[in-house]
């Protein structure tokens, strides 16, 4: 089969982009810059890098989307490429808006035009729910009440690919991953920030300081490598069946935790539990924090029989060994 995947050089995508290779499919990868397209290879492998078709395209640029849906044909498009960022949104609300609303109603309206049997993967967020109850588990009819920009990006985006489903016979899923980090996470989400501090101090880069966000915020993580899995499992099951048009499923790890328990796992395998100082950022704080999610997967568990692979403490390990090698890079 052939997939798009667009956001193919950022985070969560590289790693669905390998996961669909390991199946034998063909992957068209969607990338904004293509600069960057060579170095998605620590996710997929030399050999997967040499098959993959990298193609230019804006998700707020119908031009760009167009000549891709005419130059192709495909089984599913896994739409993972977004304004991703919750505190960038703050500055810059109306390109986070653009970006994704609009970059839905492209992909969807592409779909729909000319190849109306391609099953849609829309990579939401629970960012769409805002701050929630901090005492039961947040279920996928829970209501859309987003409270930063983003989140109400990512909100309309899914209410336009629903309505689509419902009324123009779109086919397509809801995903929406709760906290995952790994190999690849930018350093200005939480964790991963952490975790560049941690490599630079390591290398002798940075004074043993370590400046920090609201550590008190509870998440449960996941390994964005088992996210993938679950992204890639939901689009064949869709194939076979088993999935409905427009359903949501929610996909997380297993445990809850403060940010701090976390840098707290990598100081101790860092060894700098006793030398690092902990200092308070402003910058890193949001302007509307969520301070807990607790989030309930059972929906997917049950339909694939799934489970993380990846325990936290190796999560971190990867994403520790990730920045060490970066900054020997020079990245």
């Amino acid at each position: 089969m052939k997939f798009l995947v667009t956001g193919a050089t950022g985070f969560a995508g590289p790693h669905t982009i390998n996961t669909i290779m390991q199946d034998g499919h063909e992957v068209v990868a969607m990338a904004r810059d293509m600069s960057k397209c060579a170095g998605i290879v620590d996710a997929v492998g030399e050999e997967n890098l040499e098959k993959i078709e990298f193609v230019y395209g804006d998700l707020a640029d119908l031009d760009s989307l167009t000549k891709i849906f005419d130059e192709h044909v495909f089984d599913g498009v896994f739409h993972i490429g977004a304004f991703a960022h919750p505190g960038d949104s703050f500055r810059t609300p109306l390109l986070a808006n653009q970006t994704n609303i609009l970059g839905m109603a492209h992909i969807c309206d592409q779909i729909l035009e000319k190849m109306p049997k391609c099953v849609l993967m829309n990579c939401s967020t629970p960012e769409v729910y805002g701050i929630c109850p901090g005492d039961r588990k947040i279920a996928e009819d829970m209501p859309l009440r987003p409270n930063n920009p983003y989140g109400v990006s990512k909100a309309g985006a899914d209410m336009y690919m629903l309505e689509r489903v419902q009324t123009a016979g779109l086919k397509g899923f809801v995903t929406r991953a709760f906290s995952h980090t790994g190999p690849r996470r930018r350093s200005n989400y939480s964790i991963s920030s952490d975790a560049i501090q941690i490599a630079r101090i390591l290398r002798g880069e940075q004074e043993p300081v370590i400046k920090i966000g609201n550590m008190a915020a509870q998440r449960i993580v996941a390994d964005v490598r088992d996210i993938a899995e679950v992204y890639y499992l939901l689009m064949i099951e869709h194939m076979k069946g088993n999935v409905k048009d427009g359903e949501i499923f929610h996909i997380a790890g297993n445990e809850l935790h403060t940010i701090q328990h976390y840098l707290d796992l990598m100081l101790n395998m860092s060894g700098l539990t006793e030398t690092v100082k902990l200092e308070i950022e402003p910058k890193f704080f949001r302007k509307v924090e969520i301070p807990v999610q607790i989030p309930d997967d059972s929906k997917v568990r049950q339909l694939l029989g799934w489970e993380p692979k990846y325990s936290i403490e190796q999560t971190l390990k990867d994403l520790l060994d990730y920045w060490l090698k970066e900054l020997e890079n020079g990245s």
